[in-house]
C-alpha cells in the first residue's frame, strides 16, 4: 500500500470577500505518494481553464479515526 507524503493544489479562480479583498480559490488536483521505486505525482484533475501550471504541495490533513474503542475512555 502505498503512503500519501504530499497533497497537490491549485488555484482555481478567486473570489472577492465581504471586505472587498480578493481572494484566491483553491482545489485539491492531486497527491505524491511513496512506492516500492521512489515518489510518483498522481495527479486526479487537470485545473486547464486559467491555470498557470503552478501547485502547491501540502502535508497530508489529518484524516478521521472514527470514535474511541471503549478501553479509550475514561470514567
Amino acid at each position: 500500500m502505498s503512503k500519501t507524503l504530499k497533497i497537490v493544489k491549485a488555484s482555481v479562480g478567486s473570489y472577492t470577500d465581504k471586505d472587498g479583498k480578493t481572494k484566491h480559490r483553491y482545489r485539491t488536483i492531486g497527491s505524491i505518494i511513496e512506492t516500492k521505486t521512489g515518489e510518483m505525482l498522481v495527479l486526479d484533475l487537470m485545473p486547464f481553464k486559467d491555470w498557470d501550471g503552478r501547485a502547491f504541495l501540502n502535508d497530508p490533513e489529518e484524516s478521521y479515526k472514527g470514535l474511541p474503542k471503549d478501553d479509550d475512555i475514561d470514567f
